[in-house]
């Protein structure tokens, strides 16, 4: 059986309005990490108040659909985590971001198992409390 994004909300305890079905699916569709005003303009006339998106995105990243990651101007981009789609996509959160350096777009890539297992070095008083790869280089798109 097909997993539906009604489903998908409610498995992770979201209610299945059509503000979160229509920002879950343009997510799910892009394939590349989107701004607040990149989703803004993609649901152009069925759009939703900037208030009602940020909080639509804060639910997906607080219940573990979506995840942020920052630019390098330090603006923030979302994108929903790929095993929410595919039944057997089994990877956990961890994954790299891949920076094209020409049109500026954030891809998630997956990481073979271990590669993020970064030993927190608790003597000399560091805490991690999460980790990011950033990779830079040249799209498929703009290659």
């Amino acid at each position: 059986m097909s997993i539906t994004y009604k489903n998908i909300l409610r498995k992770h305890g979201l209610k299945a309005t059509s503000i979160r079905l229509k920002v879950f699916e343009l997510l799910a569709s892009e394939g590349t990490a989107l701004s607040h005003a990149e989703i803004s303009s993609r649901l152009g006339d069925n759009g939703v108040d900037k208030v009602t998106l940020y909080r639509t995105l804060n639910s997906f990243t607080e219940k573990g659909l979506a995840h942020k990651v920052a630019t390098e101007d330090r603006n923030w981009l979302y994108a929903i985590y790929e095993r929410e789609l595919y039944d057997d996509l089994q990877h956990d959160h961890d994954h790299a971001h891949f920076v094209c350096d020409d049109c500026d777009k954030i891809y998630c890539l997956p990481v073979h198992q271990g590669a993020l297992e970064i030993n927190e070095n608790e003597s000399m008083g560091f805490k991690i409390t999460s980790k990011e790869i950033r990779l830079h280089g040249v799209c498929p798109v703009c290659r």
